[in-house]
């Protein structure tokens, strides 16, 4: 169970994240504003292209007590330069965590319930085109803050509850920063309609914090280590 100093402690730090994403996104802002007085330059040799996109698939934690779960993840890009883009993106996975513990009782890690975690990410990306194909090759890179939600299954809080401590359980996974790599394939069905296919991994390691079993003080991070698989479509403008 939160308390009160826990909950401000969560608003703060999260208060703080969405700033610095805000200026993130003023940073990319301004990038596309030069972008676009470039395109205006009347050189002739750039067009500056709008892109919106959404994708749907699968999310593999890289540790063996983190189940798969269904990803998604919507963007919104610009691209200032040829075969270059800079966006910013939100999404959505979640895992089901299981101890193995046969008592059930995990007195080193957070115990059995579900992650949802909400990432809002910064990403880059460089279209490699493919010869005599309507398709390009994508390296992609960015950054973000990702929100994580933790509960708690019904059965582990039961038996917290039952050892009649104030307070418990407590125990808490704080929203992290995140980085994530990959690569991908891009077809152009049209002029602005395409179709794409990515894989990328995240690395994110949140700290843990709280009471275990027997009294233990949870600490240190999560191996939060994720690939994420996806497909969707792309609408450029």
């Amino acid at each position: 169970m939160y308390t009160a100093e826990r909950m401000r402690e969560r608003l703060l730090s999260r208060g703080v994240a969405l700033r610095r994403l805000a200026a993130a996104a003023a940073g990319v802002v301004l990038l596309l504003a030069a972008g676009v007085a470039q395109a205006q330059s009347g050189k002739g040799d750039y067009v500056g292209r709008w892109s919106v996109a959404g994708s749907l698939g699968y999310a593999v934690p890289n540790a063996d007590e983190y189940s798969g779960g269904l990803a998604w993840r919507l963007g919104a890009g610009y691209s200032p330069m040829p075969q270059f883009e800079i966006g910013l993106e939100l999404g959505r996975f979640s895992t089901e965590v299981s101890q193995p513990e046969p008592d059930g009782r995990p007195n080193h890690d957070i115990a059995s319930g579900r992650l949802e975690v909400l990432p809002v990410c910064v990403a880059a990306q460089v279209h490699i085109p493919l010869a005599e194909t309507m398709a390009t090759f994508n390296l992609l890179a960015g950054a973000g803050y990702y929100f994580i939600d933790y509960t708690m299954a019904d059965e582990q809080r039961a038996l917290f509850i039952a050892d009649g401590v104030e307070g418990l359980p407590d125990q808490v996974v704080s929203d992290a920063w995140g980085f994530h790599a990959g690569a991908g394939l891009e077809y152009a069905l049209t002029g602005w309609l395409s179709l794409t296919a990515e894989g990328r991994y995240l690395l994110l390691a949140p700290k843990v914090s709280g009471t275990a079993a027997e009294g233990n003080k949870l600490g240190g991070s999560l191996n939060l280590n994720t690939w994420l698989f996806t497909g969707g479509m792309k609408v450029a403008f």
